[in-house]
């Protein structure tokens, strides 16, 4: 039995700090949620693609890519056929809605099919991996002040040990005019992998552990892309570069 398709029609508000608080949970737990069905199908689809392994790049959010606006005689048109089809008027405003350009959290088949994703999309995956390799990782949110007098937010992981993982940043965001911040992060994924393959080591040594389970757990992490190559519509990047400002996390879910 499977249920498909769930849809959550809801609006965040965020104009008092009564009101910020709560749409930043909120959008904590529908990151949790999806990063939970994420690894659902990572453990039912063990072969799944790491998410610097597929062809997936970052996109700005659905309700910030810039699409143009319907014009009155296709939105008429397009309501028209709605009805054809059988669509009550809620459905049908809710699919003008989606043209229009709502936010759209895509599981790891939906994101690999679609090829691109924003953050809220990218974190839930990566968080997810890491929850398949048994680190606690969470999603959480950075915000910061905007051109048009409101907030910006961003997602991002959060590993157990308080540093972040930028998986946008890492895939494309900001093109080339932030390739150094791009390089940092991929530095940081050097370092956690020589971190936990030193730790590895020991244990084989140590505590003579199995060095194949051992080896699976890093991989499990999806640190880096298989071709070690990261994926991204500009200038290909490897895992050298140098250092950049961190950015700082606000909260924790």
């Amino acid at each position: 039995m499977t249920m498909r398709d769930l849809h959550l029609d809801f609006r965040l508000l965020f104009d008092t700090a009564e009101d910020q608080e709560d749409s930043e949970d909120i959008l904590l737990w529908v990151m949790g949620i999806n990063a939970r069905l994420n690894k659902m199908h990572l453990r039912k689809n063990p072969d799944t693609l790491p998410l610097y392994s597929a062809k997936v790049d970052y996109t700005p959010p659905d309700q910030a890519d810039g699409r143009p606006p319907l014009n009155r005689a296709k939105l008429k048109k397009f309501l028209s056929v709605a009805r054809e089809l059988g669509a009550d008027p809620e459905t049908a405003l809710m699919m003008v809605r989606l043209l229009k350009g709502i936010e759209i959290f895509l599981d790891i088949p939906g994101l690999y099919r679609r090829g691109k994703g924003d953050c809220n999309e990218l974190v839930p995956v990566r968080v997810a991996e890491l929850w398949r390799a048994n680190i606690a990782a969470s999603p959480y949110l950075i915000k910061y002040p905007n051109a048009k007098g409101g907030l910006t937010y961003h997602a991002v992981v959060q590993w157990p040990d308080g540093s972040s993982e930028d998986p946008s940043l890492i895939l494309g965001m900001g093109g080339p005019e932030r390739a150094d911040e791009r390089r940092e992060e991929i530095r940081k994924q050097a370092e956690r992998w020589a971190n936990h393959l030193a730790a590895a080591k020991h244990l084989i040594s140590a505590e003579g552990a199995s060095p194949e389970q051992l080896g699976q757990q890093i991989d499990r992490m999806g640190l880096f892309p298989r071709d070690g190559v990261f994926r991204s519509p500009y200038p290909r990047l490897n895992w050298a570069g140098r250092e950049a400002e961190h950015v700082g996390l606000r909260r924790a879910a």
